[in-house]
């Protein structure tokens, strides 16, 4: 079972969330009960309606936030320390491939079993389409800086995003991480093709009008 490493005093609530995150990416929302949280994260019971009087709910809402939050924080230390739109692709994808081999191919994304799992007029539903545009927007704006035309970076994102919620689900099935190789080479190899096709595009109108200066 997931847990989380030995417990502090003052941080019974960021355990929480994490225990949650944990578990939703193995057994999904429905299946992990708060008892299950409070179990994974040696919080006492009272913390539940201390910290999340909204009840599981809540804390979905919170384990959200934090995947979003987190995704964000990631997708722009990858950038920083890369130069091209294809190492950041690779940098994003390999960061969640890395997870599911540590975790024996039992973890998911924590967001996605919400997705499928809870009413699509609930708010915790609304919290999840802001995640994913979220990211989704940020993945673009990096992959913009490193070259890529703007109007094809937001597409390029958003098919990196739904390739890895697929290829998550393919890995675990296969426990392999072949597919999921496959299309972080296939996204990395379109992400520097769109910007040394940019960068030609530039090269010759740039020679074009110094000829016709000439």
């Amino acid at each position: 079972m997931y847990r989380v490493g030995m417990p502090r005093r003052t941080d019974s609530k960021a355990r929480m969330v994490t225990a949650a995150r944990g578990l939703f990416r193995e057994r999904g929302y429905l299946g992990t009960a708060m008892s299950d949280v409070l179990a994974a994260s040696a919080a006492p019971r009272g913390s539940v309606y201390f910290h999340f009087p909204g009840g599981k709910e809540e804390l979905g809402t919170e384990v959200v936030l934090t995947h979003s939050a987190e995704t964000t924080a990631l997708i722009n230390r990858v950038a920083l320390r890369v130069d091209t739109p294809g190492e950041i692709i690779r940098g994003f994808l390999d960061a969640s491939l890395e997870r599911l081999v540590a975790s024996g191919y039992r973890q998911g994304c924590a967001v996605a079993p919400i997705v499928l799992e809870v009413p699509q007029t609930s708010t915790l539903s609304e919290a999840t389409r802001r995640s994913f545009q979220d990211s989704v927007v940020i993945l673009a704006a990096r992959l913009t800086e490193k070259g890529v035309p703007a109007e094809a970076a937001h597409p390029l994102a958003a098919a990196a995003y739904a390739a890895l919620e697929g290829a998550l689900i393919i890995s675990r099935s296969l426990r392999s991480t072949t597919s999921f190789e496959t299309l972080r080479d296939v996204l990395a190899a379109e992400a520097d093709r769109l910007r040394d096709e940019a960068a030609g595009a530039g090269g010759d109108g740039a020679s074009e009008r110094a000829a016709g200066g000439a």
